[in-house]
């Protein structure tokens, strides 16, 4: 599609779409990179979550779509149109920011209905149409209220009525639960979800909660420094990451490494440089010895025993190491052990636990099942390999 014919006006009765599509998109401050050479097309309708550390580019991205931020270089897509240079109404996008940022000398139905009494809707329509918003989000009671006569949940409700009241194609939210408690974080994001599968609107919400991400995107988008590591779903990020960073971010995942040493019986051998021997599934064409290949094995796929003798974690697919940490995590109990040349966790369940505890100090022998291996697609460096992400802490 050329520049021109992206720029061009939506047909009359064709339908708007918040399909978003970022081509080539670099935005620099000063002589830093924020974000380069960002690709992404983000599919009308979805629920897609930008994840990732602080100073990753996320939130950097989510300003240029909203068009608080240009980009250095490259083009915006919403829908068919370029919006470079476009305010946000002219975009189809309503912002949500993480403050809520609520007038709190306005009452809650004058916070709501603000955005339209700014483009000069009637007084009567306006009363309408917060009367129904405020309903819809559960909050019909509290329209007399000012902003501090709320909870944090009641008033994440009025800054989203706020953003929704303009019907928007695209809703941006900018790390929207990070001011709740836990219990409260866990029931927005069930009204989150609901919500936007109501409305049938692209929402993107920047996060650095990887439970949260999981739970709610049809989309996840995994950041680091300035690029995107990974673009699929909830499900595809945390069972088959692509890199050892998502691997490890998505705190779900052990990296381990090794040469090929041969393959036989639809199996693979890979040799680690401590001697320890795995083996896992081939998938496509045989890899030649010697080469190098990374990992990833699921923490909670991982079994547990305490070493008995010199011998045991010897075997294939299995690793023995020192017990560093144990803690408690209500279903299971996190287990962490040096092996060495880094760290290893399983995630045991709390029977398996209690039929045969270990503590800090013991030695153990974390195994697995062969058909519980996934390769990754890029070979671990070894920089993050101390490094625990941990997506439950």
């Amino acid at each position: 599609m050329s520049s021109a014919q992206a720029n061009t006006a939506t047909p009359a009765g064709q339908q708007k779409t918040g399909e978003i599509r970022l081509v080539d998109i670099t935005k620099k401050f000063g002589h830093s990179y924020a974000v380069q050479n960002i690709n992404l097309t983000i599919p009308h309708r979805s629920y897609c979550c930008l994840l990732g550390p602080s100073g990753c580019g996320k939130t950097t991205i989510l300003r240029m779509i909203a068009g608080h931020e240009p980009p250095t270089s490259g083009q915006i897509y919403i829908g068919d149109k370029i919006v470079a240079g476009k305010s946000p109404v002219e975009r189809g996008t309503a912002m949500m920011f993480q403050s809520y940022a609520l007038f709190p000398h306005l009452s809650i139905a004058d916070n709501v209905g603000f955005y339209l009494k700014m483009r000069g809707v009637g007084k009567a329509e306006r009363r309408d149409r917060v009367e129904e918003m405020l309903k819809r989000v559960q909050l019909d009671q509290f329209r007399n209220r000012m902003p501090s006569q709320l909870s944090g949940g009641q008033q994440q409700r009025v800054a989203l009525a706020r953003s929704l009241i303009t019907n928007p194609e695209v809703l941006l939210l900018d790390e929207p639960l990070s001011a709740l408690d836990e219990f409260l974080r866990l029931r927005m994001r069930g009204e989150l979800r609901s919500l936007q599968t109501e409305l049938g609107i692209t929402f993107v919400h920047v996060t650095h909660t990887q439970p949260e991400a999981i739970a709610l995107a049809d989309m996840v988008v995994v950041m680091d420094t300035g690029r995107i590591d990974q673009a699929d779903t909830a499900e595809m990020i945390f069972n088959r990451p692509k890199t050892p960073y998502v691997a490890r971010f998505m705190g779900g995942q052990n990296v381990l490494t090794g040469l090929v040493e041969g393959h036989a019986g639809g199996l693979v051998r890979l040799r680690a440089s401590g001697g320890s021997i795995f083996e896992f599934p081939l998938d496509g064409p045989p890899p030649a010895n010697g080469q190098p290949i990374s990992i990833a094995v699921r923490r909670d796929h991982v079994r547990l025993a305490r070493q008995a003798s010199d011998l045991a974690g010897k075997g294939i697919n299995e690793i023995a190491g020192a017990v560093t940490a144990t803690e408690y995590q209500g279903s299971y109990v996190k287990v962490t052990l040096d092996i060495g040349n880094g760290l290893f966790v399983a995630n045991v369940t709390d029977r398996d636990y209690s039929a045969e505890p270990v503590v800090h100090g013991d030695r153990a022998v974390a195994s697995w099942k062969a058909a519980d291996v996934h390769t990754l697609a890029e070979i671990d460096t070894g920089a993050a390999a101390d490094f625990d992400f941990d997506a439950s802490n």
